[in-house]
């Protein structure tokens, strides 16, 4: 699904104020803006003890895109099936959650006002060119000539303190070293 799409559907909530859509994506489902702000403001299963972890990015156009995830396997933890809320299942990659709240008849638009202010004070995650810029992965991969010393350097990457996204651009320098070899 679309970054568009996901906005028009999460502004699109007239009646609806109380639903989170959560969307699959890969092995995790993401629940995006408005969906978002309601599983941070009011958690169930395992995010009651545990705070969901907010990622906002701020887009070209100005707008800033909120979002939660949890793995799929875990859906059971971040929302049980206990009779508390309601599911509906939408397609093959969404999922629909009622959480019974009572907004004491508060409108769309000032429920949208406190989605904006919530979105507002979150900090915006890094700009992936400046991340890329500021921690280029070349200087810290060398090139590689030999099988031993691949097994070298992967035993030394301190895994515990790098990024997912350095993680991943480390195995794909060592991939292409190893292709070079053979």
């Amino acid at each position: 699904m679309t970054i568009a799409e996901i906005r028009k559907l999460e502004e699109d909530r007239e009646g609806r104020l109380n639903i989170v859509h959560l969307q699959k994506e890969g092995s995790f489902y993401h629940a995006n803006d408005w969906s978002a702000y309601l599983m941070t403001k009011y958690p169930i299963g395992e995010a009651l003890n545990k705070p969901m972890a907010v990622t906002a990015k701020k887009l070209k156009d100005g707008y800033i895109h909120a979002f939660v995830g949890f793995p799929a396997t875990s859906i059971g933890k971040y929302v049980p099936n206990d009779g508390s809320i309601s599911f509906t299942p939408v397609s093959d990659t969404q999922i629909d959650v009622n959480l019974n709240l009572d907004f004491n008849d508060a409108t769309v638009e000032q429920v949208r006002e406190m989605v904006d202010e919530w979105k507002e004070s979150l900090p915006l995650a890094e700009n992936r060119k400046q991340y890329r810029d500021d921690h280029n992965i070349q200087t810290q991969v060398p090139r590689i000539t030999k099988i031993s010393d691949i097994i070298g350097r992967i035993l030394s990457i301190p895994m515990e303190d790098i990024s997912p996204k350095q993680a991943y651009d480390i195995l794909r320098e060592l991939r292409r070293d190893v292709a070079a070899i053979f």
